[in-house]
């Protein structure tokens, strides 16, 4: 027992705090015979004398480059090892007063582009709206560094100023540009054009124009191109003196629309129209079916809205349109445009103005082309922003070289006659016989018309042919008694 006390006793005594005491003196102890106490010696009692520095060896630094557009950073040459120097003295770094650049040359400014443009890559901006006529520049302004202007939108941007003109709305003189035979078509034609206005629908027109321009000035492929933007010579409004016959007349171009279809008088129809996701089987002037044969059309658009019915992806109002296509096809019939002589108003026609000229569907009409004149009636309504189109039977009997794709009249050179008030009390397919000679009449209520004037009379070519006459049968020639 005796001995395990004096034990711990011993290892009381020994503590920890006792060991590190002791290293830290043997360490200070064995730092006086380092050179690190003289250096601070010396360090501290060091007066501001030169100091000496040893080169050991010399590198080489190449000298700064002009900075270009096009230069790399210059990579550092390290000379050869040199035998080492002996001890120089160096002054003491000192900022200096002022310095100068070394003076920078830049290269000479490139060459322009070449003009031609790389085939089947680039479109010229002026083919993307027929009859644009570009005029472009490109402005160059100072600005900041390119880290700074590259995150700067109108750094880099293109301004688009379209500039158009408002046409004026032509009168009677204006016509004669269009068509100088207009005068001698009309015996009134003076008398009518003296008491002429322009209609409220000319300003209309030109202001859905005009906001259709401004909708879609930022897609230049979708704008009006210079044919549709000046489509429209003048719509004016006049009143036969003695009559009092109203007429709505429209100076314009002549698009082509083939739309329409009727089971009852076209019970079939080529494939490539039932197929078509685009061909418009309605028009706006329609009737109920009076037969039981089926629109041609029909199945097409039933199997359309099944598929958009499974489509998650479809839009609401792409099935929706689909579901009262089929809907109406069902329950109407309508027009045909390759067999149909009408002619289409633009929507804007449908509300405002006078409501003694408006154009209303089935109103009859007259189409004054060169020195002929073509019956029709009002049989459709097209965009606000567009005038001057007709279905593919009129186009084909004034120019036979007409398609859908080809329009018979480019110019301004088609009047268009409109008879508000004319249309018959009920819709249904066009008598040919009595369009003729409502026509007509209305032509003389308005004067009439001389006799340069052709009026082409048009026939219905889905009547049904009349049975040929049964003929008599012959008897055979009784042989003559001998004399």
């Amino acid at each position: 027992m005796k001995q395990l006390f004096h034990r711990k006793h011993k290892i009381k005594w020994f503590t920890w705090f006792r060991v590190s005491l002791l290293l830290v003196l043997l360490l200070a102890a064995g730092s006086l015979y380092t050179p690190y106490p003289a250096a601070l010696v010396k360090a501290v009692t060091a007066s501001d004398k030169p100091i000496k520095k040893k080169k050991k060896r010399k590198k080489v630094q190449p000298a700064p480059a002009p900075e270009t557009a096009t230069a790399s950073p210059a990579i550092p040459v390290i000379a050869p090892d040199e035998p080492e120097e002996e001890e120089v003295e160096v002054e003491p770094w000192a900022p200096e007063d002022s310095f100068a650049m070394p003076e920078i040359k830049l290269p000479p400014f490139p060459p322009a582009l070449p003009e031609r443009v790389e085939p089947g890559k680039y479109e010229h901006i002026s083919k993307m709206s027929q009859g644009l006529n570009v005029h472009s520049a490109v402005q160059f302004e100072p600005g900041a560094s390119a880290s700074q202007e590259r995150n700067s939108t109108a750094a880099y941007q293109l301004r688009v100023a379209l500039s158009l003109r408002l046409p004026a709305a032509a009168d009677g003189e204006g016509l004669k540009l269009a068509n100088p035979r207009l005068p001698e078509l009309f015996s009134k034609y003076d008398e009518l054009m003296k008491n002429a206005r322009v209609s409220q629908w000319y300003q209309a027109l030109y202001l859905h124009k005009q906001n259709h321009m401004r909708k879609n000035a930022a897609t230049l492929s979708r704008l009006l191109d210079r044919h549709n933007y000046f489509d429209t010579d003048t719509i004016l409004e006049m009143e036969a003196p003695e009559t009092h016959r109203k007429v709505l007349w429209m100076q314009a171009d002549m698009d082509v629309v083939s739309d329409g279809s009727d089971g009852d008088r076209l019970p079939d129809m080529p494939e490539k129209v039932k197929n078509s996701d685009y061909y418009q089987p309605m028009t706006s002037y329609r009737w109920r079916k009076r037969g039981t044969t089926p629109n041609p059309l029909l199945p097409h658009w039933q199997e359309r809205v099944q598929k958009l019915s499974k489509d998650k992806s479809a839009n609401a109002s792409d099935l929706q349109y689909a579901k009262n296509v089929v809907h109406d096809l069902k329950k109407y019939s309508f027009l045909l445009a390759e067999y149909d002589s009408f002619i289409v108003v633009p929507l804007a026609f449908k509300n405002g103005g006078d409501a003694a000229y408006r154009p209303q569907l089935g109103d009859y009409a007259a189409v004054v082309v060169g020195d002929r004149i073509f019956p029709a009636i009002v049989g459709d309504f097209g965009p606000r922003f567009k005038s001057g189109e007709a279905s593919l039977r009129l186009a084909r009997l004034i120019n036979p070289k007409a398609t859908p794709f080809a329009r018979p009249v480019s110019d301004l050179g088609v009047s268009y006659i409109i008879f508000p008030g004319s249309k018959e009390v009920e819709h249904g397919p066009i008598d040919y016989e009595l369009m003729n000679q409502k026509v007509q009449g209305f032509l003389n209520e308005m004067g009439g018309i001389t006799e340069t004037a052709r009026f082409q009379k048009v026939d219905d070519p889905l009547a049904p042919k009349p049975a040929p006459a049964a003929t008599q049968p012959q008897m055979p020639a009784q042989p003559q008694p001998a004399a």
